[in-house]
């Protein structure tokens, strides 16, 4: 089986970054779609969070709240109690090192799309060169 999300939005605010006490940074974000239900415009807003490290620099230095982004990973759920003590279940979409992908789609960036996809395509090299190593057991 096989779990994968792909969705194009517009960033609900602008993308927030920390770092793991590892120092690896990650993001996470709120991305709105759009669909046209009977005529009328619905929003759908999704949770996401990137332990990409080079996605989640991109992010940083690219995009703010409004930039459109096409964002593939992996649907998860979580489990947990409020303070009043209802069980809630919110869907997150995972954006892992492996099987991941972002694009930034704002137009008007054009050039520093480029830059980012060289970015990430550069990072994605590197990791296929340490991957093609044999592992040693």
């Amino acid at each position: 089986m096989y779990n994968s999300i792909t969705i194009i939005g517009n960033l609900g605010s602008d993308p927030v970054i920390r770092e793991t006490q590892k120092g690896s940074k990650f993001a996470t974000l709120s991305v709105a779609t759009n669909r046209t239900v009977k005529g009328e415009r619905e929003t759908d807003w999704h949770r996401v969070v990137c332990w990409d490290t080079k996605i989640a620099e991109v992010l940083e230095k690219y995009t703010h709240k409004g930039s459109k982004v096409l964002l593939q990973g992996r649907l998860t759920y979580k489990k947990w109690v409020n303070k009043e003590g209802q069980n809630v279940v919110t869907a997150e979409i995972v954006l892992d090192r492996f099987e991941s992908q972002m694009k930034l789609l704002d137009s008007k960036r054009d050039s520093e799309n480029e830059l980012a996809s060289e970015e990430i395509a550069s990072s994605d090299e590197q990791t296929k060169e340490v991957d093609e190593e044999p592992i040693p057991f």
